[in-house]
């Protein structure tokens, strides 16, 4: 049943029904038809009506999503403390959390060793620490932000200090990267999904793994460069995956750990 959900029969029904893998299947297919129309017509991207209507909606929404975002802090609270209240063993549940994250950072680790350094080293023909030593201003500037958008001035800075890189390949695969290649939100989606699968019951098979991986490929690409972009994306590759619906039970401590982590970074980096 992996590539039957990535083919839609009714698009509309795929948003109502969140099935997030025929959404981005249909975009990808849409964009294609929409920039040969463009091309046929002769005009510019800007000058298409479509566009310029997708791209109000586009601001109208984020307008809206700015306004949910104001009440976070009280919406993060409350999920937190119904969680930590209905757990009839908390040092259980804390300690099922602590799984979450040690896969997590594994994750994470294993992805670094694998591009940043051996892909490095072996394509690249440089010394990987040399190089990476220019890139860690990047780094906690990254970490106090959580948004690959705002850490891109910095990252522009840092690559071209190695003076290894041409300005023009410089300025056009870091503000790429910066918007397409979300590495860590790739890595947390099956985590997350995973830990909330064994979590609500569900013992996740061969299919289910095959689907999280194309899932979290194409959705880290979609995923906006801003802090705690990911949870929503999150709940949805949940639901398309293993069929559920609404936000799924422990989804509270996927919050606090965000969250959480986004806070105490911040916090730690402005002192």
């Amino acid at each position: 049943g992996v590539f039957t959900k990535l083919i839609t029969q009714n698009i509309f029904f795929s948003f109502v029904d969140s099935n997030f893998a025929a959404v981005i299947i249909f975009a990808i297919f849409a964009g294609v038809a929409l920039g040969q129309v463009i091309f046929k017509r002769g005009i510019t991207v800007r000058e298409c009506s479509l566009v310029m209507v997708l791209t109000d909606m586009s601001e109208m929404f984020l307008l809206l999503i700015n306004m949910v975002i104001g009440a976070t802090p009280f919406a993060v609270f409350s999920l937190i403390a119904n969680a930590v209240g209905s757990q009839d063993d908390l040092a259980g549940a804390f300690s099922n959390v602590g799984w979450l994250i040690a896969a997590s950072l594994t994750g994470f680790l294993f992805h670094i060793v694998a591009t940043d350094f051996t892909l490095l080293y072996f394509l690249g023909k440089v010394n990987p620490f040399h190089y990476l030593s220019f890139i860690v201003p990047a780094q906690p500037t990254a970490l106090a932000c959580a948004s690959s958008a705002a850490t891109l001035p910095v990252t522009l800075r840092c690559v071209k200090s190695t003076g290894m890189v041409p300005d023009d390949i410089r300025n056009f695969v870091c503000p790429l990267g910066a918007t397409v290649n979300m590495d860590g939100s790739a890595i947390y989606f099956p985590c997350a999904c995973v830990w909330l699968a064994y979590l609500n019951g569900i013992d996740p098979d061969a299919s289910h793994f095959i689907l999280l991986v194309i899932l979290s490929t194409v959705g880290s690409v979609g995923t906006a460069p801003v802090p705690s972009s990911a949870l929503v994306l999150i709940i949805t590759a949940y639901n398309t995956v293993f069929g559920g619906s609404g936000t799924p039970n422990g989804f509270e401590f996927i919050v606090a750990i965000d969250v959480s982590s986004s806070f105490a970074l911040q916090s730690c980096f402005r002192r």
